[in-house]
């Protein structure tokens, strides 16, 4: 049986892909950040979950010390887990500090120790790494600076294993766009970005599992980025 490890499957597209590779015969290991109803659902699919707030050194840290239990050997990693918050002007500089910290973390720190922690486990299947990272990686929003310039690390980190690890294991990314938009998105917003778009549609979850299944059965791509964003990054906002 294949292993996929998911990062950020508490909601979203995590959630989705868990379900995904449950329906293809995967052995799914999930990491969440807090406890959801929705967990319940993706437990009694047999998906074997794992709590940890990575922003949170100690729980990070206990979590890749976890992994080295859960398998010997790891078909995919999808680096998933996200922190989507804007920077607030008024802070001071110790909580911009501490809010950089955790973008850092979250976006940066735990990729890197994962990569490290499973690398063996991923050379033993010959696996792959998809790391989701952003069109804001290329252009970077000025509401959320940490934000972008955290995943623009990740979006370099990429390249950095790809070329480290080759041959064993390929590693990939997807810079996603308007995938689904947030509960406190108002119709103006969305209308704002759908015109920023030019396909002017809300693109939802299938089109980045596409992408992912591309970049898992395609043995002849690594250091890639693909753009699933419907054209946006064409565009400045």
């Amino acid at each position: 049986m294949k292993t996929v490890l998911i990062t950020g499957v508490g909601r979203r597209l995590g959630f989705f892909l868990a379900h995904q590779f449950v329906g293809l015969g995967y052995r799914v290991i999930g990491q969440y950040r807090s406890e959801r109803a929705e967990l319940a659902e993706l437990r009694d699919l047999g998906v074997t979950l794992v709590q940890a707030d990575f922003s949170q050194r100690t729980q990070l840290l206990g979590f890749v010390e976890q992994l080295l239990q859960l398998c010997d050997s790891l078909d995919v990693l999808i680096h998933n887990a996200s922190l989507f918050v804007s920077d607030e002007p008024n802070h001071s500089p110790a909580e911009q500090a501490e809010f950089f910290d955790a973008m850092y973390a979250v976006h940066m720190l735990a990729p890197k120790l994962i990569n490290e922690t499973m690398h063996s486990a991923l050379c033993n299947a010959r696996g792959c790494v998809v790391m989701m990272t952003d069109i804001y990686a290329q252009q970077p929003h000025a509401k959320f600076r940490s934000y972008c310039a955290s995943k623009a690390g990740l979006a370099n980190m990429l390249k950095a294993y790809a070329s480290h690890w080759a041959p064993e294991v390929r590693v990939n990314g997807i810079e996603p766009g308007p995938m689904l938009f947030l509960d406190e998105h108002d119709q103006q917003h969305r209308e704002r970005v759908l015109a920023q778009t030019p396909l002017a549609k809300e693109g939802g979850i299938a089109p980045v599992w596409q992408t992912i299944e591309l970049l898992i059965n395609n043995e002849f791509l690594t250091g890639c980025s693909i753009k699933v964003d419907g054209g946006r990054s064409l565009t400045q906002w």
